[in-house]
C-alpha cells in the first residue's frame, strides 16, 4: 500500500479494529469520524488513511464526501493477503469444505481463465511430430530440476549442481543429513517412475500411492503408511486449515477426486485441479504436497508437454496461493502461480526440445574425472 509510515499504522489497528467498530455503530458501515474516536486521530488523518485504503482495495466507500462510509472488503485480494499474513491463531479455523470438490464439474468447470488457459497452450507448444527419443532426453533433465525445485521447498539446503551430481551419480553432498537425502534421492525415484510410465500412467488411486511410496520411502515413522491413505489427523502448521480427519470419508473424497480429474480433457486444468486439490485433501499422513508436485505432471508428460518444475516458482506467492486455497477455498491465486510460473520455465523446455530435434546435443561443463 501507498501510504506513509503512520498511514501504515493506522491501517492496520483499523483492521484490527474493524468488528470492535462495527460493534459499537451497529453496522458494518462506518464513518470516518467512527473511526477517527476510537483511534484517537483527528478525523483528517483517519478520512486520509480510509481513501487510501479504499484506493488499495481494502475497504468500500459509499456515499458523497461528507457523508461517506466505508467497510472492509473482505473477498478482496488486499483483504485476503493481509488476513493470511496475520499468525493462525489469530485466524478462524478453516475445516474442509466439501463442496469444493463438489462444485467442480470437469469440462465445465474452469479455475484456469480463457487468457491463461490460451497463453499456457501457446507457450507449450504441443507437438505431435515431436521426436520421442528428444523428449525423453528432455525428461531427464525434468529428473534434475523438478528434485531440486520440489526439495528447495521442503527446505532441503541443496544446490543444483549438487542435486545434478547426486541424482546422475549419486553423490551425497557433504553435510547433508540422511533424511534431506532421502528427500531428494527419493523425489529422483519417484520422478523417474513417472517419465519411464507416462503413456500409461493415470491420475488414479493407485497411481498417486505408488508415486507417494517412492517419495516417502524410509522417511514415515510407520512404513506401512507409505503405501496407504492416512488413517490418523493431520494439521497444516502454518494454516487454521484442518483436512478431513475421518478415514472413510477421506477414502470417498480421494475416489471422487481421481474420478473428476482423469475426466477432465484440457491437460493444463488437469494439472492444476491436481496440483490444488491432492494439497487440499491431504490424503497421506506426510508428503502430501511433494506427490501433488510430481502427480500434476503426469497430465502434461502424456501430452508431451513442457513440464511443470517449480524451478522458477516464486515461494511467497505459492505459499499464499495454497492458504487462500486452503482458508478460502480461492483457486484464482494458485491459477496465477501456475500461469506464471510456466510461462517462464516452459521456454527452456521448448529451446532444448528445438535443439534436440534439429540434431543438436547437449553438453555439460563438468568435468569427467581422470580414468585410473
Amino acid at each position: 500500500m501507498t501510504t506513509s509510515s503512520r498511514q501504515d499504522d493506522i491501517v492496520r489497528v483499523l483492521l484490527d479494529q474493524y468488528h470492535e467498530l462495527s460493534r459499537q455503530t451497529e453496522s458494518e458501515w462506518v464513518s470516518a469520524t467512527d473511526v477517527a474516536e476510537v483511534l484517537q486521530v483527528d478525523r483528517t488523518t483517519a478520512f486520509r488513511a480510509l481513501h487510501d485504503m479504499t484506493g488499495d482495495g481494502l475497504v468500500e466507500a459509499r456515499g458523497n464526501t461528507r457523508n461517506r462510509r466505508y467497510r472492509l472488503d473482505c473477498n478482496s485480494e488486499p483483504f485476503i493477503r493481509w488476513e493470511l499474513s496475520q499468525p493462525p491463531a489469530t485466524r478462524a479455523l478453516s475445516p474442509y469444505n466439501p463442496a469444493v470438490l463438489q462444485a467442480y464439474e470437469p469440462n465445465v468447470t474452469r479455475w484456469l481463465s480463457p487468457e491463461q488457459a490460451k497463453a499456457l497452450l501457446s507457450i507449450a507448444r504441443a507437438d505431435a511430430t515431436t521426436n520421442d527419443t528428444s523428449y525423453r532426453c528432455v525428461m531427464n533433465s525434468l529428473v534434475i530440476d523438478l528434485s531440486y525445485a520440489s526439495s528447495r521447498l521442503e527446505d532441503v539446503r541443496i544446490t543444483w549442481l549438487d542435486t545434478k551430481r547426486l541424482v546422475e551419480l549419486g553423490e551425497r553432498p557433504e553435510g547433508m543429513s540422511e533424511q534431506e537425502f532421502l528427500i531428494v534421492s527419493n523425489h529422483k525415484t519417484a520422478i523417474q517412475y513417472i517419465c519411464d510410465h507416462r503413456a500409461d500412467l493415470d491420475l488414479s488411486r493407485p497411481t498417486l500411492l505408488e508415486v507417494h511410496q517412492r517419495l516417502s520411502r524410509s522417511l514415515l515413522g510407520n512404513p506401512a503408511d507409505e503405501r496407504r491413505l492416512r488413517l490418523a489427523p493431520v494439521h497444516v502448521i502454518e494454516s487454521t486449515y484442518r483436512p478431513i480427519s475421518v478415514p472413510q470419508q477421506l477414502d470417498e473424497e480421494t475416489t471422487a477426486f481421481c474420478e473428476k480429474a482423469a475426466r477432465i480433457e484440457d491437460p493444463f486444468e488437469q494439472s492444476l485441479f491436481t496440483m490444488a486439490m491432492i494439497s487440499y485433501l491431504q490424503p497421506f499422513m506426510d508428503g502430501n504436497k511433494r506427490t501433488s508436485r510430481l502427480c500434476m505432471n503426469i497430465p502434461l508428460l502424456k501430452h508431451s508437454l513442457a513440464p511443470f518444475t517449480f524451478t522458477c516458482v516464486n515461494r511467497r506467492e505459492y505459499t499464499f496461493a495454497l492458504l487462500a486455497f486452503y482458508e478460502r477455498g480461492r483457486p484464482e491465486f494458485l491459477a496465477k502461480v501456475f500461469h506464471d510460473t510456466y510461462m517462464r520455465s516452459a521456454p527452456r523446455h521448448n529451446d532444448l526440445l528445438s535443439l534436440l530435434n534439429e540434431g543438436g546435443v547437449l553438453s555439460t561443463v563438468e568435468v569427467a574425472p581422470p580414468n585410473l
